[in-house]
């Protein structure tokens, strides 16, 4: 039986939330024990995050519970655990995970997701896979935004990537369009992809919308970057960290939520927004 799309909608809701959620949740037990147990089911709840393994996620959120219910009151018990609360924030939120996707197929996150009409808005993030770490951090502000799992491709996410058995380039022009918005993560070996660079030609075709996003390296005197076919004088995001780094993010936040039409959460947005600061500082 199908599911309905407002079932799904749920789903990915949820799944974006355990996402959001789970480096404090791990954090918050790592600070407590370092037991090899418990550290292997939040290592291997992360691996099923980034891969959309809903079987792996479903063992680990029970796992994790199951070592909560045999070592909570020894927490609570502890003078030396100062933060007994957040343990009993985190037992709420894996309960609250672990029925969200009690009824979820198994396969459910590694399906192929319905590919949008061509009216539909999609974002491309266009980059190089050496600068994945950066890609990800953007991947997940993108998504935490309220873009969806089918919204957004992104080659090197198994979420987002180009289907098994799909032919690359055939792919990418069926998908990209004139309502394709353009993220192009610029660093010097994205200058020396060929694939890059027909990724990037794709846009100018199209004469699409697109914002400029540069790894903190990111050569701007290389004189490939000035023969590119897009405006390479357009302002663009510099992933530093600092003040202009976070204005740029604001106006692009605004930007995805303009183009989707999602609501803005001030309380999540600023969240989303400090998260992405912090990881790109630690990349750094």
């Amino acid at each position: 039986m199908e599911k309905s799309n407002a079932t799904e909608s749920e789903l990915e809701k949820s799944f974006r939330e355990l996402k959001l959620e789970y480096q404090g949740v791990k954090k918050t037990i790592e600070d407590y024990t370092h037991d090899g147990n418990i550290t292997n089911y939040l290592t291997q709840l992360g691996e099923g995050i980034n891969s959309g393994d809903m079987v792996k996620i479903k063992y680990c959120l029970n796992a994790i519970l199951k070592w909560y219910q045999k070592n909570i009151s020894r927490i609570h018990s502890n003078y030396l655990v100062v933060n007994t609360e957040s343990h009993d924030e985190n037992i709420a939120k894996l309960k609250h995970f672990k029925k969200a996707f009690e009824s979820t197929t198994e396969d459910f996150l590694l399906k192929p997701n319905r590919q949008p009409n061509k009216n539909e808005p999609i974002i491309f993030l266009s980059h190089k896979s050496d600068d994945k770490k950066y890609a990800d951090a953007l991947e997940k502000f993108i998504t935490g935004l309220g873009v969806k799992n089918n919204q957004l491709i992104y080659t090197s996410h198994p979420l987002h990537k180009i289907p098994l058995d799909a032919n690359i380039y055939d792919y990418l022009r069926k998908r990209i369009n004139g309502n394709t918005f353009m993220i192009f993560l610029w660093s010097d070996k994205y200058l020396e992809s060929p694939a890059c660079m027909n990724e990037m030609g794709a846009a100018w075709v199209i004469q699409g919308d697109y914002t400029n996003i540069y790894v903190p390296t990111f050569s701007f005197g290389n004189p490939k970057y000035r023969e590119c076919a897009v405006d390479t004088s357009k302002m663009g995001a510099v992933l530093n960290g600092d003040a202009h780094c976070k204005a740029n993010m604001i106006e692009l936040k605004n930007k995805i939520q303009r183009i989707f039409k999602l609501e803005n959460d001030e309380q999540k947005s600023q969240y989303l927004l400090d998260a992405f600061i912090k990881e790109i500082q630690e990349i750094n």
